[in-house]
């Protein structure tokens, strides 16, 4: 195969104001690359996040919802702490900067107050592991990740609660240390009665002292005995669709909820995955995967057989019954998400997704971080980790006049603790989105008394997880105890109406193998719905697209758009996977041409998949039309059709398979070709400037996954051919000019475009990497190669005519990379869409408003 070769070519960035710019911007250093350049907006310095802040003064009564012998203690990042032996120690190698062995013979002098302590590092792999997991996430992810290895349980042996406060607040003294506290108690799971609950903290309160770790087991675990491997950076494998699932055993039970899992049905009452499932015929999660992460589950359910055989990665739960028996709030979440697609019982909203389990309480006992780490390194970038955990505030945040852990308690996502904070962005740094349950205390996030930890705004204080609120199921208010605020930023039901598997309210008869529930609820009954919304999005847009969504991305997807919540604090809409998945087709919209009035100039245009209708702005005059054709659940294809030098208004409809197309004489033709499954890429596959349909299947041939091109020609022939792996993304242009189309697809796996020439030569070349958007433009009247990065906004371009790369920032994530010659002279400007605001930047002209949240956006 023909390798692509070119030099990088450097790029002055050019700031723009998000508004209008007429600056007038020259092609760029002959590269062949698109017209202006720049930034929307100015890329802001790498930061991260301190906890120095949260440092303060304990009193042994703030031991109360604290373990009174662990401490949890986060150093200042570059100091080069580590525990060594069980003791804290300088690591020369590992220190940035002033440290130096005073400060931590300093931190000594504090432990040594107490009769023992013991010092272990919080995450399950090896420092070096930790290391090379922080390199990758800030690679990933363009963001300063805080350095795992400083963080540290500190166990204590002390003559008393004074003593264990005395240590903490000595070391929050000390300029070294970024942030001390006591380890929090487990908190009761976000469903439980008050009675339960109560029994639960008694119980916690109770056993509130840890045994300190034997010095061998903290030997073993310092030199990495046992400890977690580094997944690699590898790809799902994609699979067949997998058929319904076995019962999992004899039972009598034959009576099937599914109609009352309503969660799953049409907005605004579900998230509509019912509907999903009939555009995609992958939308139940197949070949993606998410990890919960809590307590405990029954592996043994005969309706969860995803279950058996879990992959449990960080060890079994402890043997507790205050962990044990919390195992039915597992199995209801898991059931929410996975229950077999049969006869009887309930059905997951993605009972295809793979499903693996990681316990806050191992049998090394209660470690609510090490379970984040290690969800964070399963599956692959995309994954979802769904933490059905919640926290105690140390503040009023629900204005009942106390700080309250027994009846309205003070309650607030998990992160509120600093080490978890920590942990999630380690894993959405690691490209893992990570669903949080907002908690039950009826608490605003916004209270002064936060001063700010929970800013929706300010990026030293986003972990980047979804963090997710509860609402009544009917009326989409606030459910009266879900926590709130402007970090809240999606909801779904709560309100004790979910039916799912576990507890045995609905159906106890043969015993907990066969427990349903028709009241399960809180945030923990929430976070589940939104998770399968993160699922089948993530798994449609791999199987597609062969990409997947960075977590900040479908985060905004999220808050976005949706059903509107109604009265209540703000807990954000509800997910409706019919609107969202237009984002989606917004960022793999395969059009060829929007030039819908034959001028030689790309015209700005958007679909609004609510109403079907076409709004488009012709670049030469201002002047606009609109125009409706097609429904919800379409997909555009504007092309030219008829040969008249105008793009077509088009629309396939993956149902059906049908295409269809409105001429400018005012009559529509619909012609069925394809099915559900396939992608649409209209293609002029004879010369003759007409489009032909052809429909895209990703498939296996042979028992390989090599995907199928189906041409059908204007005279009813048609033609199949294979080339494309079956996560490819399909992309039809003429790149070597002869008149023909190409059939070329962009390997996400690889970063690789493979063009299969109408000759029947082809190319391969090199630009991308996996989660970028491929975006060819024109540069000359000459089709080339270019990648647009989500996460961080930049466009890489690649003249494969002349030679030359050129990387350049313009927009933000959450935009909608698009190219146009809107000025006719053969070479096309940066261009983005902001869904947000319905805005289109151009790099070379101004910006103007067009469109509207929820549109599709068109330019080419």
């Amino acid at each position: 195969m023909m390798k692509a070769k070119g030099r990088p070519t450097k790029l002055a960035l050019v700031v723009l104001a998000c508004t209008a710019t007429n600056a007038a911007a020259a092609k760029l250093d002959g590269s062949g690359a698109p017209q202006g350049g720049g930034q929307v907006r100015a890329a802001p310095a790498l930061q991260r996040g301190s906890h120095a802040a949260l440092k303060r003064t304990f009193r042994a009564e703030d031991l109360r919802v604290t373990f009174k012998n662990r401490i949890e203690v986060k150093f200042r990042e570059g100091s080069g702490v580590r525990s060594r032996g069980g003791e804290l120690a300088l690591e020369a190698g590992k220190a940035v900067g002033p440290s130096s062995l005073a400060e931590v013979d300093r931190v000594r002098a504090a432990l040594r107050t107490v009769r023992q302590s013991v010092a272990m590092k919080m995450h399950p792999f090896t420092e070096d592991a930790a290391e090379q997991l922080k390199a990758r996430g800030e690679r990933h992810s363009g963001e300063l990740l805080p350095d795992p290895n400083l963080w540290f349980y500190v166990y204590l042996d002390a003559g008393s609660d004074r003593e264990v406060v005395d240590v903490v607040n000595a070391l929050n003294a000390l300029d070294v240390v970024e942030v001390a506290y006591p380890s929090p108690l487990p908190v009761p799971p976000a469903d439980m009665d008050r009675a339960s609950a109560e029994a639960f903290q008694a119980y916690w309160r109770e056993h509130a002292r840890m045994e300190l770790p034997a010095l061998e087991r903290v030997r073993a675990w310092e030199r990495g005995e046992g400890a977690q491997a580094l997944v690699a950076e590898a790809l799902p494998t994609p699979k067949a669709e997998a058929g319904p699932a076995a019962p999992g055993g004899t039972n009598m039970l034959t009576a099937s909820y599914v109609a009352e899992q309503d969660y799953g049905e049409a907005a605004p009452i579900g998230i509509d995955t019912d509907w999903l499932r009939t555009q995609y015929w992958n939308a139940y999660g197949n070949n993606w995967g998410y990890t919960d992460a809590e307590y405990s589950w029954n592996y043994s359910h005969q309706d969860l057989t995803q279950l058996t055989g879990a992959v449990l990665v960080n060890g079994q739960p402890h043997a507790s019954a205050a962990v044990l028996g919390n195992r039915n709030h597992g199995t209801a979440v898991v059931g929410v998400l996975s229950a077999n697609a049969n006869t009887f019982g309930t059905t997951g909203l993605v009972h295809a997704s793979s499903v693996r389990l990681s316990t806050e309480w191992p049998s090394t006992g209660y470690d609510r971080a090490s379970a984040i780490y290690s969800a964070a390194n399963q599956f692959w970038n995309g994954a979802v980790i769904l933490l059905e955990m919640q926290a105690y505030s140390s503040i009023d945040c629900n204005g009942d006049g106390i700080v309250s852990t027994g009846a309205n308690a003070d309650l607030v996502p998990s992160e509120y603790v600093p080490a978890i904070r920590d942990a999630i962005k380690f894993a959405t740094g690691n490209g893992r989105i990570v669903v949080e349950a907002a908690g039950n205390g009826n608490c605003n996030l916004d209270t002064a008394g936060f001063a700010g930890y929970f800013s929706a705004t300010d990026a030293t204080k986003d972990s980047g997880a979804i963090i997710v609120g509860a609402g009544e199921k009917l009326t989409r208010n606030k459910a009266s105890f879900s926590t709130y605020g402007s970090r809240v930023d999606t909801h779904a039901e709560g309100d004790w109406k979910i039916v799912t598997t576990g507890y045995g309210d609905k159906y106890s008869a043969e015993g907990e193998n066969l427990f349903y529930t028709n009241t399960f609820s809180g945030t923990s009954g929430a976070s589940p719905i939104v998770t399968s919304a993160a699922v089948a999005l993530s798994g449609v847009m791999y199987l597609r697209h062969g990409s997947y969504y960075a977590p900040k991305e479908l985060r905004d997807v999220l808050r976005r758009d949706g059903t509107a919540q109604a009265t209540g604090g703000k807990i954000g809409p509800r997910p409706d996977l019919r609107k969202q998945i237009s984002h989606m087709q917004n960022r793999y919209t395969s059009m060829h041409s929007t030039d819908f009035d034959g001028d030689g100039r790309s015209d700005a245009a958007v679909w609004r998949p609510a109403t079907g209708t076409w709004h488009i702005r012709y670049s030469s005059t201002g002047a606009t039309q609109s125009i409706v054709l097609g429904q919800q659940g379409d997909i555009p294809v504007p092309m030219d059709f008829t040969g008249d030098a105008r793009a077509e208004l088009a629309v396939w409809r993956p149902s059906t398979g049908t295409w269809i197309v409105r001429k400018w004489d005012g009559t529509t033709q619909s012609t069925q070709w394809g099915t559900l499954g396939d992608i649409p890429v209209p293609m002029d596959f004879t010369g003759d400037k007409k489009a032909e349909l052809v429909a895209y299947r990703p498939t296996y041939v042979g028992g390989t996954a090599e995907s199928q091109w189906h041409i059908r020609y204007a005279n009813g022939t048609n033609a199949t051919y294979n080339w494309g792996a079956i996560s490819d993304v399909p992309i039809a242009r003429d790149f070597d000019g002869d008149g023909y189309e190409d059939m070329s697809v962009y390997r996400p796996a690889t970063g690789t475009w493979h063009i299969r020439y109408f000759s029947g030569t082809h190319a391969t070349y090199t630009l991308g990497a996996w989660g970028d958007v491929p975006v060819p433009y024109k540069a000359g009247n000459q089709w080339n190669l270019a990648v647009w990065r989500p996460a961080t906004g930049t466009f890489t371009t690649l003249n494969i005519h002349g030679g030359g790369t050129v990387n350049t920032v313009y927009g933000i994530p959450g935009d909608v990379p698009r190219f146009g010659d809107t000025n006719g002279d053969g070479t096309d400007e940066y261009i983005i869409w902001r869904p947000s605001t319905g805005v289109w930047h151009n790099a070379q002209f101004a910006a103007f408003q067009w469109g509207a949240p929820g549109d599709i956006s068109m330019s080419r």
